[in-house]
């Protein structure tokens, strides 16, 4: 598989946002119109954050938002995280590893920044995205854990110093 792993331009932001939001409904949790609308908006992640596509064969077939603490994307940083916000792949191209990858990703982008860890956010009945952050070394910060609406959050954090 030759997966190339790039920062998304303006000219990805269609392709994006509509693979963003296709991966979440494929998840088949429920998602509010106005969550749809900024899965969607890919332009502005582009342009408010760093984010980062997956091409496969010159498709782009999963992303990944990364927000530095006091983005408009950063909900859960401190101040020496990179928050990972929106990871998605296609529902054709799960397991294959690229989750990993886009993750491998984040983690180089996060100590290039040189922030201390990556923090995330996922929804509880999210247990194959658990297993992957856990094989990651990311770990469980119930103490950090948030409700949104009807929802409560899982936060996870890598510290990048371990290895």
């Amino acid at each position: 598989m030759a997966l190339i792993i790039r920062a998304a331009t303006e000219n990805d932001a269609a392709t994006v946002g509509e693979l963003t939001e296709r991966a979440y409904r494929a998840d088949g949790f429920p998602i509010s119109d106005k969550y749809a609308a900024r899965l969607r908006d890919a332009a502005t992640r582009i342009n408010d954050a760093t984010l980062l596509v997956a091409e496969l064969d010159a498709r782009i077939v999963a992303t990944i938002t990364l927000a530095i603490h006091g983005s408009p994307f950063s909900e859960i940083a401190k101040p020496d995280e990179l928050e990972v916000r929106m990871l998605a792949v296609s529902p054709e191209e799960r397991r294959q590893g690229i989750a990993e990858m886009l993750m491998s990703a984040a983690m180089k982008h996060a100590q290039s920044l040189g922030v201390r860890a990556l923090v995330l956010s996922t929804e509880t009945p999210m247990s194959s995205a658990h297993k992957l952050y856990e094989k990651l070394g990311f770990t469980r910060q119930p103490d950090r854990d948030w409700p949104v609406g009807d929802y409560d959050l899982f936060v996870y954090t890598r510290d990048l110093n371990q290895s």
